[in-house]
């Protein structure tokens, strides 16, 4: 779970164990409610479900839905604009500021803005994992002047044709996020000594032809691995539309190796038990043909093992 989902769930639980706490004393000293009602609720409200449900919504809906958070800095200042206005408004609240003039009223105008501003951080990041991808603005073929990260991030498939090529440094994810978004087809073609005009050529047959490239022996066409994920069975080797979760059933020592690519945390999200392995390097941001052979050299390994 990411940094900022779990603050969001700690922040959740003190706020419930505070609002809790505030109850009891209401029901001992009802006298106290007038004053303390509005506290009472708003740390239930917003503090413990609104910021438990972020958490959820934070972790869940980018790995249901395969999209990333529009906006992932939004979740760390959706959580300080939220906590900071929350607290606000309680303790103005709780010194008067929502029935008098002056300085504490504007803090407590001020807190509830920063608290609803969060929300609304919030509300744009998890509607833009909802909402279905463009596909009107992809360009009707590929050129030098391209990035090499936006031809990637517009056309996936292309960079199977990448590695082919001679550009190995590709299959690191981190290099796809940052040299890439900076470096032009041109530029990187000449760096890696590939005839530009021949490559990019190249690219857009592969791309774009009516007569798509042949498929690998033992791998799912791009088409066949984006229908639903089939099971594998013992003595199978593994490819790209196999579930994840049939998987690791099967060949139990493959966990390690999605442990290693997408940490401890992946098997407590139940979406891991449906998706195929094309989709989850998809949203983990994997090479999908390092990750397969890793695999299978696991695979490999274990099926030595029963001999």
């Amino acid at each position: 779970m990411d940094k900022y989902a779990k603050l969001f769930s700690k922040a959740a639980l003190i706020y419930l164990a505070l609002g809790a706490f505030l109850g009891i004393g209401i029901s001992v000293r009802p006298d106290w409610g007038e004053r303390i009602r509005f506290v009472h609720i708003h740390l239930n409200l917003l503090g413990f479900m609104i910021m438990m449900i972020a958490s959820v919504a934070y972790h869940v809906l980018p790995r249901f839905n395969a999209r990333p958070l529009p906006w992932p800095e939004g979740v760390k200042y959706h959580f300080y604009l939220q906590n900071v206005g929350l607290l606000g408004m309680v303790s103005t609240h709780f010194a008067g500021g929502l029935w008098t003039n002056g300085a504490l009223h504007y803090l407590f105008v001020l807190s509830a803005v920063m608290a609803g501003g969060g929300i609304l951080l919030m509300i744009v990041n998890l509607y833009g994992v909802l909402a279905p991808a463009d596909a009107g603005t992809l360009p009707a073929r590929i050129t030098g002047d391209m990035k090499v990260g936006e031809a990637l991030d517009k056309f996936p498939n292309a960079l199977p044709v990448f590695l082919a090529s001679g550009f190995d440094s590709l299959a690191n994810p981190v290099a796809r996020k940052t040299f890439a978004k900076v470096v032009t087809i041109d530029k990187a073609c000449e760096k890696h000594g590939v005839d530009a005009q021949e490559f990019v050529q190249k690219l857009n047959a592969a791309l774009f032809s009516r007569s798509a490239p042949p498929t690998p022996p033992g791998r799912p066409s791009t088409e066949a691995s984006a229908k639903e994920g089939r099971k594998i069975k013992m003595g199978e080797f593994c490819a790209a539309d196999v579930m994840v979760g049939s998987l690791v059933k099967v060949y139990s020592e493959t966990r390690e190796v999605f442990e290693k690519h997408y940490g401890e945390e992946c098997f407590s999200c139940p979406g891991h038990a449906i998706e195929t392995v094309e989709q989850s390097a998809q949203m983990h941001n994997v090479d999908l043909e390092a990750l397969l052979k890793e695999l299978n050299c696991v695979v490999e390994l274990q099926l030595k093992k029963r001999r």
